[in-house]
């Protein structure tokens, strides 16, 4: 086989052959194997310079720190999800106080948000806003009764589109009889009985809402 051709298939510049197309990089091993085949098919009448051979273990430097970086990462999100689902297990039925003005909808399906009314309202409503501040949508709920409720959210804006997936937060009115404004609050306080891992990700079941754990702003017994 010509010199020429034997240095084009040695060349750490074709790190990427139809053999190795999924995984789109060479690890260290197979980086060493095509440096080693380019030194002992070298023209002798051209032995590859210093300079060049510094350019290409300075390569090899950059590849295994690469893999070392992916692999202390991937490490990092599974220890970390570890840890999310046993401390959700931990809260089985405790009582936890959440905020939930976070609403996150998914590409798919609706999404739910919790409340609590200081006594009964005629009216009540909820005020849907993307991360930007901006309206995306306007429930009006109607009359209530007093204590802790729920509400869903189609995922649909006012004109009838389907949102974004993202995280939205809610806004709360409610009045009585007389037009006058009744205390409503998104923080709700209840026991956890279930816990959901739905999307990969631990929520905490409180009567019938669903709390993320970023959410809980107090614990008790």
């Amino acid at each position: 086989m010509p010199v020429d051709a034997v240095n084009a298939l040695a060349s750490p510049r074709t790190l990427v052959t139809d053999d190795t197309a999924d995984n789109s990089r060479l690890d260290k091993e197979a980086f060493m194997k095509l440096l080693v085949a380019e030194l002992r098919h070298q023209d002798p009448l051209d032995p590859m310079e210093a300079r060049e051979m510094v350019t290409q273990l300075s390569e090899l430097t950059s590849v295994e720190k690469l893999s070392t970086i992916e692999q202390r990462l991937a490490a990092l999100e599974i220890g970390t999800a570890g840890m999310a689902n046993t401390e959700a297990a931990g809260l089985l039925g405790r009582t936890v106080t959440a905020e939930t003005r976070r609403m996150p909808l998914g590409e798919l399906g609706p999404a739910s948000g919790s409340f609590s009314l200081a006594s009964p309202a005629s009216e009540v409503s909820a005020t849907i806003r993307d991360a930007s501040g901006r309206v995306v949508r306007t429930l009006e709920l109607g009359r209530l009764p007093a204590g802790l409720g729920t509400f869903e959210w189609d995922g649909g804006d006012d004109r009838g589109t389907r949102a974004a997936a993202g995280i939205y937060t809610v806004e709360l009115a409610a009045t009585d009889e007389a037009g006058s404004p009744i205390a409503i609050s998104t923080e709700v306080t209840g026991l956890v009985s279930n816990i959901s891992y739905e999307g990969g990700v631990p929520t905490l079941i409180v009567g019938d809402s669903r709390i993320m754990l970023g959410d809980i702003v107090s614990i008790s017994q």
